[in-house]
This record gives structure tokens, sequence and C-alpha cells, in this order.
């Protein structure tokens, strides 16, 4: 063999390593691609599900505290209720109280009045009494003073 034959040889020889290394670094190339490839599905199809999961979690979240906050206003309607119903009670008990109280202070003066009127008749009365005793004292003290003197 020639020199020129050796080198021609040694060339075809060096081009075929090469076009197997350039078809092996593609098809690692194509790999690479192909798991980046799979790889960003797989994540993009995780994020996509990890959305679909936030976007439910926010809307029962949603849900709740609406839920909850229907439930404040509930018993807050309620309590504004009772307490409104509780002083319209408590209203009407000072009102009745009121009038009792009123009938009471009545009674009572008609009570002092008639217990008065019965006193001072009783007074008169007795003054009455006291005046006829007298009378009849003073009667018979005569009637004795003139017996008396007539002895």
């Amino acid at each position: 063999m020639t020199p020129k034959n050796n080198e021609l040889a040694l060339a075809q020889t060096e081009l075929r390593d090469l076009k197997r290394t350039i078809l092996a670094l593609r098809q690692e190339l194509e790999a690479a691609h192909a798991s980046a490839d799979e790889r960003l599905h797989a994540a993009g199809t995780a994020y996509h599900a990890e959305c679909a999961q936030l976007k439910k979690t926010v809307s029962v979240l949603r849900d709740e505290l609406e839920h909850s906050f229907a439930e404040r206003e509930k018993v807050v309607q309620q309590a504004i209720v009772a307490n409104h119903n509780e002083s319209s009670q408590l209203k009407a008990t000072i009102a009745s109280l009121r009038n009792a109280l009123e009938a009471a202070h009545i009674d009572k003066d008609s009570s002092i009045k008639q217990t008065v009127s019965a006193a001072n008749a009783e007074v008169v009365q007795l003054h009455e009494t006291i005046r006829t005793l007298r009378e009849q004292l003073e009667a018979r003290h005569a009637k004795y003073t003139a017996g008396i003197q007539s002895k």
C-alpha cells in the first residue's frame, strides 16, 4: 500500500469514526431533548394539577368563609332580636311596676286621708264627749252644791 492509500484509509477511518461520533452525539442530543420534553411535560402537568387543586382549595375556603359570615350574621341578628325582645319586656315590666307603684301611692294616700279623717272625727267626737261630760259634771256639781247649800 502506498502512503497515499494509507492516508486515504486513515482519513476514511477517521471520517467514519467522526460520522459515528456525530450520530451518537445526535442520538444523545435527541434523547436529552426527549427527556427534557418529558420533564417539561411532566412539570406542566404537575403545575396544572397543582393549579387545579389550589383553585379547588380556594373555592372550598371561600365557601366556608361565606358560610361562616352567614352564620355570624345570623347569630348577630338573633342576638339583636333577643336584645330587642328583652328590652321590650323590661320596658313593659317597668311600666307595669310604675303603674303598680302609682296605684300603691294612691291607695296609701287614700288610706292616710281616711285614717286622718277618722282620727279627726274621733277627736271631734271625743271633744263632744268631753263637752257633754263637762256639762253633766257641772250640772251635777251645781246640783250637789245646791243640795249642800240647802241643807
